[in-house]
């Protein structure tokens, strides 16, 4: 009797476990596939189009449709939905049922902001284009010695990649994609009005705002110098008051973060046999020429080997970035001086950057309808390095990091340092890494220096006459030394005596002048309150570009 209670009382306990497990099943299921929606309005009651819908904490949402309905299925984990839309003030609700509606309410102070457009300002919520922008404190945040990466994740809409991590490697930026296949989708930089290639050589520190225009209404002033977009950057001026000084200074070390997994030395002595009986009909003679006799292949077990990762990409990457500025004036005359320096050396061989950058801006009123601004920009950088990539390689596969992955881990008999120059042998075309990077050695001086002017003059109220002049003269020096290892010395033609080390020394020198006269008139004067805003802008601009481009090809003969 005792043992059949005993068995009851084991049937009862698992009944009731199996009952458990059934019911919280089932309210996982449910869980899983339970969804909110709701409708999306704004504080007059008018349906919010585009609204943002996210669970916080994951990627996963959805916009407001035409009538600001939205319908979401609800993630496992998922406890707040965060609403938001430009221009508004986001929210975040708990989900507490099935239907959540929200109402948004108007962000005063970034519909306020005054964001750069073609050849002026306006304030945000008068604008009907879309325009993304980011502000000199969330620059400065971010401790970069390029104004693009301090854009980067920062600006809806504008992606930026970099082609390799090495210094002053080329970014990107694409506005809402690439518009073409096989023509340039670079956007149109224009910096303080003056229209630029790039962006580079401008020091963080030294900007006050960016602002992207990305659709056809923002950039059609430009023509179709802006089918990719404009990205138009402020520079910061001087402010009226006691001057101002200010030094800022970071030091950081960077080493390589991860390294992939390679095959130990006996792991790799087998796979050689392997690819030896493969590529031979099951002979291995060419196995043996390198590896010795494959019944002594236990050796190979205790053979100390080469971290080519690290003796590649391994060292202690040291950056030095240190500004100083200085401003002031007064209601009349205002002043801004920045100097900023940035000495970077990579965890790459062979690999370092530094730069120099001096800003000036003055600002004069000589009267209350007279302004008069001038401001001039240098820049010096110096980059040495060829990159993990070599130039005019046949595949981006082709490169540093390919050998520093799969080259021998430990010397082998009879193999020297250029094994594989002699075609397509059982250890693959490969070098090694340290000759590959000596082989691609680059050193690059790039100077810019830029020059503006401005007389604005208001001969009536809101009548605004306003002439520009600017120039500048950009000079980049490219020295460039390809060994015997690279593809581009195996790729000369015959003519030019195949084989032998080559240089390339290439000199191009671009300066720009250009001159601006816009007439401006504000019709606030006949409109009946600040609700409304007309402007009529009527210009003429001039733009001279004289560029020169010279390369030089000294094939290095051998001794």
């Amino acid at each position: 009797m005792k043992e059949t209670k005993q068995l009851k009382d084991r049937l009862l306990m698992r009944f009731l476990f199996s009952f458990l497990a059934v019911f919280l099943v089932f309210n996982t299921i449910n869980a899983q596939v339970k969804s909110v929606s709701g409708v999306v309005k704004d504080a007059t009651g008018e349906a919010v189009i585009g609204a943002s819908v996210m669970f916080k904490g994951t990627t996963i949402g959805t916009v407001t449709n035409l009538d600001g309905f939205y319908k979401l299925d609800v993630p496992s984990g998922a406890k707040t939905l965060v609403i938001s839309y430009v221009g508004m003030k986001a929210k975040e609700l708990p989900i507490t049922g099935s239907t959540i509606n929200v109402t948004l309410e108007d962000d005063t102070q970034v519909l306020d902001e005054v964001v750069a457009i073609g050849y002026g300002t306006a304030k945000r919520k008068d604008i009907t284009g879309s325009v993304a922008s980011i502000n000199s404190e969330a620059i400065a945040s971010v401790p970069v010695s390029s104004a693009i990466e301090a854009m980067s994740g920062k600006l809806a809409g504008v992606q930026i990649t970099t082609t390799e991590g090495s210094p002053d490697a080329e970014m990107r930026i694409r506005v809402r994609g690439g518009g073409s296949i096989t023509g340039d989708n670079t956007p149109l930089f224009i910096v303080d009005g003056f229209p630029v290639n790039s962006i580079n050589d401008i020091a963080p520190n030294d900007i006050e705002s960016i602002d992207v225009l990305k659709d056809a209404s923002s950039t059609a002033i430009y023509g179709s110098r802006g089918a990719n977009g404009v990205v138009i950057v402020t520079t910061k001026s001087g402010k009226a008051g006691k001057v101002n000084v200010n030094y800022n200074a970071y030091v950081s070390w960077k080493i390589i973060a991860k390294t992939l997994d390679v095959l130990s030395a006996g792991d790799y002595a087998k796979w050689q046999y392997e690819l030896a009986l493969l590529k031979n009909d099951n002979k291995s003679d060419s196995y043996e020429q390198y590896f010795g006799n494959y019944q002594d292949i236990d050796l190979y077990n205790d053979v100390p080997t080469n971290n080519w990762q690290q003796q590649v990409f391994g060292r202690t990457g040291f950056t030095f970035n240190h500004n100083l500025s200085i401003d002031g004036g007064t209601d009349k005359s205002k002043f801004s001086f920045n100097y900023s320096h940035i000495d970077d050396k990579a965890i790459m061989q062979m690999s370092n950057f530094k730069r120099d950058n001096l800003s000036l801006k003055l600002s004069n009123k000589p009267t209350k309808q007279v302004t008069i601004d001038f401001s001039t920009r240098y820049s010096g950088t110096e980059i040495n390095g060829g990159g993990a990539n070599e130039q005019n390689e046949v595949s981006s596969a082709d490169s540093r990091l390919k050998y520093a992955m799969i080259y021998t881990p430990f010397p082998l008999k009879d193999l020297t340092s250029d094994s594989g120059s002699s075609g397509d042998t059982d250890l693959g075309n490969l070098y090694n890494p340290l000759v590959a990077i000596s082989d691609n050695d680059q050193k690059r001086e790039r100077i810019t220096f830029n020059m503006a002017g401005s007389v604005s003059w208001e001969i009536i109220k809101n009548l605004k006459l306003k002439t520009e002049f600017g120039y500048d003269d950009y000079r980049n020096n490219d020295s460039r030394y390809y060994g015997t290892t690279t593809y581009y010395v195996k790729n000369v033609p015959a003519q030019l005596n195949q084989g032998l080390p080559a240089a390339i020394f290439t000199n191009d020198s671009r300066q720009t002048f250009r001159n601006t006269n816009t007439v401006n008139y504000d019709f606030k004067q006949f409109l009946p309150n600040d609700n409304h805003h007309f402007n009529m802008l009527f210009g003429h601009e001039y733009i001279l570009v004289q560029s020169k481009e010279l390369t030089l090809l000294h094939l290095m003969h051998l001794s």
